[in-house]
């Protein structure tokens, strides 16, 4: 049996790895009462990642929301015929991350191969993913083309 380039190339790397490789940043939390305009302008100021990590009062990790779920949440409205402004403002204040959040979420550890972590992104098609530790509290994210970056970075030091 052959092995895929994903085996081949990350063989035993773990995720707390590619973690070192990565310049710092924000990663983007918020907690589960955040409003709905709290939660837009978290993703509009997160420039790496596409997800939201929503946490509870002990930081740990209780769900998440794409750019995708916010987008067809805020725009439900938009399907009817005519849209009030009012009505929008009426959205995005009667709700918090906690009501629209993906209740199960992905999630890697820094002790977890990349391969793993890489098929477990895969099949649930997320691109952005949080990191957590053994309480289950965010430490960071990391996003496939972090994943990328950490193969290439491989592949040039076995030249």
């Amino acid at each position: 049996m052959t092995m895929s380039l994903l085996d081949q190339k990350s063989s035993k790397s773990r995720i707390g790895e590619v973690l070192k490789g990565l310049e710092p940043r924000d990663f983007p939390v918020v907690p589960e009462n955040a409003s709905i305009e709290d939660v837009m302008s978290a993703i509009v100021n997160c420039r790496h990642s596409r997800m939201l990590n929503v946490v509870n009062d002990q930081q740990q990790l209780m769900g998440t929301i794409s750019l995708d779920a916010l987008i067809r949440h805020v725009f439900a409205q938009d399907r009817e015929p005519t849209i009030h402004a009012r009505s929008l403002i009426g959205v995005l204040s009667r709700e918090t991350a906690g009501d629209i959040m993906f209740k199960q979420p992905i999630y890697a550890t820094i002790e977890e191969e990349i391969g793993v972590v890489t098929r477990r992104m895969l099949e649930a098609n997320v691109k952005d993913i949080p990191v957590v530790d053994s309480e289950k509290r965010v430490i960071a994210d990391i996003t496939i083309v972090d994943l990328l970056q950490h193969l290439l970075a491989l592949d040039e030091e076995n030249l």
